[in-house]
């Protein structure tokens, strides 16, 4: 018994023959736009652009054309570059994110810190405070007092980016017998402005105590 031809041809064969045409070749063209760019990745861009490749160009540049000890130049220039880099991204943060230990918004009385007093204005402000019942205002302002006198005495700089664990740090390394009293003093305030619970009479008047041990022997 003889088959039947196909009248076309073997379907394998043209099969063969039409996906081998240059149509079949190229991949289809997508009429589909690329999403534009999310403005997390538009800032990363230009962070890339402007900062990163100014900064590492050059570096690039030294090490494609040194020797060995060349490289090793340019790897603890590359170091250096990524530390400087990182502390300015920490202290822009600082400076501009400055949030609670826990969370929350700092009580009003830390806003003052900013003003400029003397530490005598700063103790009277304190205790006017303290006199209608704002303890936790009133240790605000001893706290500034602190800072006042660390500043008149030129003992630590005022500087309002730092936190009061940096300037802990600096009275221990310049004063180290105050210490304990600015730290006593420092914790205290810390619980104040940012503790969620109430601030007492008791609080302020340990608070005054430790500055008042404090205060003399930053004078000295």
């Amino acid at each position: 018994m003889t088959l039947a031809r196909w009248p076309h041809g073997d379907p394998n064969v043209v099969a063969k023959a039409v996906l081998a045409q240059a149509a079949y070749r190229q991949p289809a063209a997508s009429t589909a736009q690329k999403p534009a760019p999310s403005l997390w990745e538009q800032a990363w861009n230009w962070f890339v652009d402007h900062v990163l490749v100014p900064i590492f160009r050059p570096i690039a540049h030294a090490l494609s054309h040194s020797q060995s000890i060349g490289q090793w130049v340019g790897l603890v220039l590359i170091a250096f570059a990524l530390c400087g880099l990182a502390f300015l991204i920490f202290r822009l943060v600082l400076a501009f994110v400055r949030p609670r230990a826990d969370g929350g918004e700092a009580r009003d009385g830390v806003r003052t810190l900013d003003e400029q007093r003397s530490w005598r204005e700063w103790l009277a402000l304190a205790r006017a405070a303290a006199a209608r019942g704002d303890y936790a205002g009133a240790i605000a302002a001893l706290f500034g007092a602190s800072l006042a006198a660390l500043d008149e005495r030129a003992v630590v700089v005022y500087d309002p980016a730092r936190t009061p664990g940096e300037y802990r740090r600096l009275v221990r390394r310049s004063r180290a017998d105050a210490s304990p009293s600015f730290d006593d003093l420092t914790d205290r305030f810390v619980r104040a402005a940012y503790g969620p619970g109430a601030v007492a009479q008791a609080d302020f008047e340990a608070a005054e105590r430790a500055f008042a041990n404090f205060e003399p022997l930053v004078a000295r």
